[in-house]
């Protein structure tokens, strides 16, 4: 029975919208971050979220992914491979048209990230809200003491993007057949994101925090105290640049951080993370 409130034979837009499996996507290339970090995310995830989802990891080679993570292959870039980590330009897979169905919600997380809370009220914010869903870049130290001394807007930052299926086509079509003159224009992805994304929203503050930035303390501090544990509202914990999750692992007396922010020991809630989240399998 066709519903009275809708036009024989017309989509039924939004029942279709949100009958979609919601899709959590990764990208993998190169060795700079082996399988181990896409395997921690999809079991991290899979151990927190309340919603169905789909896994899918776009990669050049899925070799040592664990069972249940659909992979599918990156699309062309003219941009030459070694300009790759110029930005992070395969980021715009995640818009290529056909690599995710049309109007599924769509995640997409770096894989170095922590997921440290359910992300289905993310999930729910991207769906509701379409656009492309970014957190803003988070401002160091001192811009947070003095705003009005370092009043520059941050922009976009790529470690969480939220998007429809098909609605932001237009930005891979953007990149795919540009070379290092990509680069010379417009410097890294999060450029091209922050500009061009069609209805482009920041996230709530809160539920996306930068672990050297938002969670991390100042040298000499960092000698005496451990990185705060994220709060109950952060669900993904980013690691932009160093140091990486992993680095917050190892033995004690042994330096780890960034080079203002660093210490002589692991962080107990990052070890306890990626020792729950790990496997034998993955070394």
């Amino acid at each position: 029975m066709v519903n009275a409130a809708t036009p024989e034979g017309a989509p039924k837009e939004d029942e279709n919208r949100l009958a979609r499996t919601p899709v959590i996507a990764c990208l993998k290339w190169g060795t700079g971050y082996p399988a181990i970090y896409t395997n921690m995310l999809y079991r991290a995830i899979s151990d927190t979220i309340s919603v169905p989802f789909t896994f899918v990891c776009i990669t050049d080679d899925p070799t040592g992914l664990d069972d249940g993570i659909e992979t599918r292959p990156l699309p062309p870039f003219a941009l030459e491979r070694h300009l790759w980590t110029h930005g992070i330009w395969p980021k715009f897979a995640i818009c290529a048209k056909d690599m995710f169905t049309p109007e599924t919600p769509i995640l997409y997380l770096d894989v170095d990230v922590l997921v440290t809370g359910d992300l289905a009220p993310l999930i729910a914010h991207v769906t509701t809200n379409r656009g492309l869903q970014v957190p803003q870049g988070w401002h160091n130290t001192h811009e947070r003491w003095f705003p009005r001394l370092f009043p520059a807007e941050r922009i976009t930052h790529g470690a969480v993007i939220g998007l429809i299926g098909g609605e932001q086509d237009h930005l891979y079509d953007m990149v795919k057949d540009r070379g290092a003159d990509l680069i010379e224009e417009y410097g890294n992805d999060q450029v091209v994101f922050h500009n061009h994304g069609a209805k482009r929203q920041y996230l709530p503050n809160g539920w996306v925090l930068s672990f050297k930035k938002s969670l991390a303390w100042h040298f000499p501090t960092s000698l005496f105290l451990q990185p705060s544990r994220p709060p109950a509202d952060c669900m993904i914990v980013s690691f932009h640049g160093t140091p990486n999750p992993q680095d917050m692992t190892q033995r004690p007396f042994k330096r780890g951080g960034s080079p203002e922010k660093f210490g002589y020991f692991p962080v107990k809630w990052i070890k306890d993370y990626w020792t729950r989240y790990s496997r034998d399998s993955d070394l």
